[in-house]
């Protein structure tokens, strides 16, 4: 009983994990090739600022997703 419950939590998790994958590749995928650029770019700049705020955060969010 306890391995039945157990294999299904495994492949419960495994299908979310899944999910999340194939979302994000379809999101990359219908991203233009300049939304793109711009989101690494934006993400670098916040790096080389030795941190990411808050108010970054949601602004990367609010211009990409």
């Amino acid at each position: 009983m306890l391995e039945s419950h157990a294999t299904e939590a495994a492949t419960f998790l495994i299908g979310i994990g899944a999910g999340i994958v194939i979302r994000a590749k379809l999101w990359w995928k219908n991203k233009t090739s300049e939304e793109r650029k711009s989101l690494v770019y934006e993400i670098l700049q916040s790096l080389e600022d030795g941190k990411i705020t808050a108010a970054e955060a949601k602004a990367l969010i609010k211009n990409h997703l």
